[in-house]
């Protein structure tokens, strides 16, 4: 059936915006009638005569807007907005010409050749109410509409009208009709939590608004009218008896031929879920980054029109997830539930992996696991041999005994009870060097060079490395510091050690590159050079001693799962003594990654340590993050020489040398201060003269 414009009284309907109701129906006097369009052409001219043509109001409305975060390669990864809500700004190259003409046809057929105010349609508006005592549709033009967007509000009164009318005028002559009509279809609601024609082509058809055809566009032209009333989802009839109304005006406007018209009101259309966009593809990592954005910039990410440029690897992402959600899987048979990871350039704190959790059905699905304080276990025997190599305390070669260590503090409930300190297969493994001490994550060694070093010390450093959760005094922390019972959250863990792996120079984590305005105004300040928290010689050494797979064979062997083919990579693994946390970090100088399970409820698990429930998790995502690049390690700096005594290599601080008392007696090997290395391939026996610190 041809398609014929429809013939039904005008669509003036309101109540009129020039008088009070009445509770019943008068006739308006005749005379009266002709007098009404002078009346109020003199009224606005008296009061528009009082302000400058381009004046206007101090202040406008503001609108929150959707932001957009993005991965480091330029891939929207989430788009946040306060709930049931979202407004996405476009210009108007980006929307759809049928949408463009649909919104002038049916709103303000005159908009391109007229002014503020449409004189003629405004009187018969005015006239029409008065004879038929009821409110008159469409007789503000878009410019009046958007003046009441932006200034005013719904109020139907005289005074409001006027005030309308000047302040339509003073835009008009501001203001370009693209400006205006690009800001209207920016700031005018469309239902279901949808401002502006971006987020309401998304919300209703899943499209941008310049994809939106000519059934689509005039479909939601005809929203604004009624927006609740006019529900497409909840109301289809009534929404399309509005979308006839639309394409009537379009083909009385000459925007469309009757064809076109009755092919679009014929057209089927398919409705998306009502719903704004609530794409997040990385929860965790996005929550991070609104932080920053909030802390940093004192802006709301949900509300403020931003895009934000991340720093994350989505590829290295992905991997990250599929090795932490896996390795869960497998270690489910003992009572792990979760776990996360964390990876960063430690050349420049960019975050580039950052798993939360284990994902969806998991117990802390909707927690941040990476961001808790969990206790860090021998994770943190890096600190505490980073102080005391520093200070030079010891050397990589300085002789620890592994024997029965007994303190008088640091045990019972309340730290100040005699405490024993075990090694994690509570065995005792001689005498052994520095190197091989903390290699193979000998508890009784580690306490012994904490006791040297002083605990002060290895709270100075831990600080200096960006751990912030040990503010307390350092004389509140017990000998247990270098054991890790005092909890650090992983990022930081990460951050920390990013700082031995980049030679003692701590660059802060970072989620964001770049985060710009509407305007596209960078908001963001430069990132500032980083600080120098360890000396170069000790980060050198430690870097060294952890990254030698030879230091560690006498509790992992040879070849597990921290060492990874074609590459050198320092590592360290940490369990805590009650099974409820299982850690490892390591790193070259391109990456750091720091991987954990447990559970989110902090019920301890089945035997599983750093080694076989976070190292595989780490080695996958360092292994990938890796490839076939180079690892990047920079020759040895100016103030560390490498020595050989008693048949073992190591590098040495200016100012030290081999030798020297062992830390400790050994009660274990037969001779005080001796034991057998036949894994290093070196010398049978190693032997120093035990002392007691």
């Amino acid at each position: 059936m041809a398609y014929s414009v429809m013939t039904d009284p005008p669509r003036r309907r309101r109540r009129s915006l020039y008088e009070p109701p009445r509770r019943r129906r008068r006739m308006a006097p005749l005379f009266a009638l002709p007098l009404l369009p002078l009346v109020l052409l003199l009224s606005v001219g008296a009061l528009a005569s009082r302000f400058p043509a381009a004046t206007l109001p101090d202040s406008s409305r503001s609108f929150p807007a959707d932001s957009f975060v993005y991965d480091r390669a330029g891939h929207v990864i989430a788009e946040l907005h306060r709930p049931g809500e979202t407004r996405i700004p476009v210009p108007l190259t980006a929307i759809s010409p049928d949408e463009l003409r649909a919104i002038v046809a049916v709103e303000d057929r005159n908009f391109w050749q007229e002014g503020a105010i449409d004189w003629g349609r405004l009187a018969q508006a005015a006239v029409y109410d008065v004879s038929h005592h009821a409110d008159a549709q469409g007789a503000s033009t878009i410019t009046e509409q958007l003046a009441r967007l932006l200034y005013l509000n719904n109020q139907k009164t005289f005074e409001r009208k006027l005030r309308e009318l000047i302040i339509a005028h003073a835009m008009d002559s501001r203001l370009s009709k693209s400006e205006i009509l690009d800001q209207y279809l920016n700031d005018v609601y469309f239902g279901h939590g949808a401002t502006g024609i971006e987020a309401a082509s998304r919300v209703y058809f899943g499209v941008s608004a310049s994809q939106l055809d000519l059934a689509q566009a005039s479909l939601l032209a005809g929203l604004p009218n009624a927006p609740s009333v006019l529900d497409p989802i909840q109301n289809p009839d009534g929404a399309r008896g509005r979308q006839r109304v639309v394409l009537d005006a379009m083909v009385r406007n000459r925007a469309v031929s009757a064809a076109e018209a009755d092919a679009a009101f014929q057209e089927k259309l398919q409705f998306g879920n009502g719903r704004g966009d609530d794409l997040n593809l990385y929860p965790q990592f996005t929550a991070r980054v609104a932080q920053e954005v909030s802390a940093q910039l004192g802006q709301d990410p949900a509300s403020a029109g931003l895009s934000i440029k991340t720093t994350l690897d989505a590829g290295l992402q992905q991997a990250a997830e599929r090795a932490v959600q896996s390795r869960v899987a497998a270690l489910s048979r003992l009572h792990v539930s979760d776990g996360a990871a964390v990876s960063l350039d430690p050349r420049t704190g960019d975050v580039l992996a950052y798993v939360g959790n284990a994902g969806a059905g998991h117990p802390g699905s909707n927690l941040d696991m990476a961001a808790q304080a969990r206790q860090p276990g021998s994770t943190m025997k890096v600190v505490t041999y980073g102080a005391a190599i520093a200070d030079r305390k010891v050397t990589m070669l300085t002789p620890v005994s592994d024997g029965p260590l007994t303190l008088p503090t640091g045990g019972g409930a309340d730290g100040h009870q005699p405490w024993t300190v075990h090694d994690y297969d509570n065995g005792s493994h001689g005498t052994v060097p520095v190197a091989v001490a903390l290699g193979n994550s000998l508890n009784i060694p580690a306490v012994r060079v904490e006791q040297q070093v002083g605990v002060a010390a290895v709270v100075q450093l831990a600080r200096k490395l960006g751990i912030t959760t040990l503010s307390n005094d350092p004389s509140s922390y017990g000998p247990s510091l270098t054991l890790g019972s005092y909890p650090v959250p992983l990022w930081q863990l990460a951050q920390a050690y990013g700082a031995v792996a980049g030679g003692g120079v701590l660059h802060p984590t970072r989620f964001l590159l770049s985060v710009t305005d509407a305007s596209g105004r960078e908001m963001l300040p430069a990132a500032g050079p980083g600080t120098s928290v360890l000396d170069p010689g000790a980060a050198f050494v430690m870097n060294q001693m952890l990254s030698d797979d030879s230091n560690r064979a006498l509790v992992f062997g040879r070849g597990s799962a921290l060492v990874i083919a074609g590459h050198r990579v320092a590592a360290k693994t940490g369990t805590t003594s009650d099974n409820k946390d299982a850690l490892t970090v390591g790193w070259t100088p391109r990456v750091v990654t720091a991987a954990w399970v447990g559970n989110a409820d902090n019920s301890a698990m089945d035997g599983v340590a750093g080694a076989m429930g976070a190292a595989p998790i780490w080695h996958s995502v360092m292994a990938a993050a890796l490839g076939s690049g180079g690892d990047g390690w920079a020759a040895p700096p100016g103030n560390v020489h490498q020595l050989s005594w008693n048949g073992l290599q190591g590098w040495f601080l200016d100012g030290t040398s081999p030798g020297g008392p062992s830390l400790g007696a050994d009660s274990t090997s037969g001779r005080s201060g001796c034991v057998s290395f036949p894994f290093l391939g070196q010398r049978p026996r190693f032997c120093a003269s035990p002392t007691t610190p």
